[in-house]
């Protein structure tokens, strides 16, 4: 298993309960990807820590607004 950080503009703190049907998932980025042209696009974002098997998201370990 490994753990990704995941940004999103888009907040969902019960994540877990609907991991693989949440809206972040529509609008979810990798840290790398947040360009400051994305961060314009939107005024608030939410950081997630998600652990996956393979590619299927198992955990939402954190949630924090930034």
């Amino acid at each position: 298993m490994i753990t990704e950080t995941i940004y999103s503009p888009i907040k969902d703190e019960k994540m877990n309960s609907h991991l693989n049907d949440s809206e972040v998932w529509k609008n979810a980025y990798h840290p790398e990807e947040v360009t400051k042209e994305v961060k314009k696009k939107y005024p608030q974002w939410y950081m997630y820590k998600v652990k996956f098997d393979g590619v299927k998201p198992i955990q939402m370990t954190k949630f924090q607004k930034i």
